[in-house]
C-alpha cells in the first residue's frame, strides 16, 4: 500500500495542472473538476494530459480548459448537446486524442459513466491532489530535504501526515457536505420519489435520501434537501455556479450548495 507521500509524488503533474488552471482565474472546485476529467479521460485512452502538461502558452491551455468546461456542463442533468450545428458540439482539441470521433454528444450519452468516474477520482486520490495543506507540507519537506543533502546533513524525518498509508476506500462525509438545497416554484413542488428517480436515472444510484419542508396538510412545500452518496457530486452538479436549474417532470427546481444554519452569514 502506498503512502500519502508516494501518491502526491505520483500525481505531481496533476497538481501542477490544477495550479495552472487556477492561474487562469478558475474557481478551485471548477479547476478540480477539470483535472479530474482529464485524469479520467486517460483511463479511456484519451490522453489530454500528455499534451497540456507541457503547454506554456496560456491561450492554448485556455482552449483545452474551455472544452473541458463544455464537457462538464453537458454531463449535468438537464443539459443538452443536441444541435444541428456540428460546430456547437465539437471539441476538436480533446477529440484529437481519441481513437474514434467524439463530440459533446458522446459525453452527454455517457454522462452517468463520466460522473461516476469523476466522483471516484475526486473522492479518492483527489482528496490528496487538491489538498493545499498536504501539498504545502510536501513542498516544505522537499526543500528541507534538498538543503540537508546539499549540506551533507542527515535527511529530515518524513512528516507524519505524509508518511501515513493511503486508504483508497472512501469514507462518506457528513450529510451536510453531501447536500443540495432545492427550491420549487410556488404550487409546483415535486414528490421525493420524482426527485430521486430524476438523478438516479441520469447519474446512477447517487441519491441517499430527499428531505422536504414540513408543511400543514394541503400546503405544498417550497424547499427541500437532496442528500447524495458523496460530496463530489455537489461540485460536479454546480461546477462553479452558485445556483443551477433542473427541469423535473416539466417543473423547475433550483439547487444550490446546502449551508448549515450554524455556518450561515447573518
Amino acid at each position: 500500500m502506498a503512502s500519502i507521500l508516494e501518491i502526491l509524488n505520483y500525481h505531481k503533474m496533476d497538481r501542477r495542472l490544477y495550479e495552472k488552471i487556477l492561474g487562469l482565474g478558475r474557481l478551485a472546485n471548477v479547476a478540480r473538476n477539470i483535472v479530474a476529467l482529464w485524469m479520467m479521460l486517460e483511463f479511456m485512452s484519451i490522453d489530454v494530459i500528455y499534451c497540456v502538461k507541457d503547454i506554456t502558452a496560456h491561450i492554448l491551455l485556455l482552449d483545452f480548459v474551455l472544452e473541458a468546461e463544455a464537457i462538464l456542463n453537458v454531463i449535468r442533468p438537464g443539459s443538452s448537446s443536441s444541435s444541428d450545428n456540428d460546430e456547437l458540439i465539437a471539441i476538436p482539441l480533446t477529440a484529437n486524442f481519441a481513437n474514434e470521433p467524439i463530440d459533446l454528444r458522446f459525453f452527454s450519452c455517457h454522462s452517468d459513466v463520466i460522473v461516476r468516474g469523476l466522483t471516484y477520482i475526486l473522492d479518492g486520490v483527489g482528496t490528496l491532489i487538491f489538498n493545499d495543506e498536504l501539498n504545502q507540507m510536501l513542498l516544505n519537506y522537499e526543500r528541507t530535504l534538498s538543503f540537508s543533502q546539499h549540506q551533507g546533513l542527515r535527511s529530515p524525518a518524513i512528516p507524519e501526515e505524509l508518511g501515513r498509508q493511503y486508504n483508497s476506500r472512501v469514507t462518506p462525509s457528513l450529510e451536510d457536505h453531501r447536500s443540495l438545497f432545492i427550491t420549487f416554484s410556488r404550487g409546483f413542488a415535486l414528490r421525493r420519489e420524482e426527485i430521486m428517480a430524476y438523478f438516479n436515472e441520469r447519474l446512477g444510484e447517487c441519491v441517499e435520501r430527499v428531505m422536504m419542508e414540513r408543511t400543514p396538510i394541503g400546503v405544498a412545500p417550497m424547499y427541500g434537501r437532496i442528500i447524495f452518496t458523496n460530496d463530489a457530486l455537489i461540485d460536479i452538479l454546480l461546477n462553479g455556479e452558485r445556483v443551477v436549474k433542473f427541469v423535473i417532470n416539466g417543473r423547475h427546481v433550483w439547487g444550490r450548495k446546502y449551508i448549515p444554519r450554524a455556518n450561515r452569514i447573518p
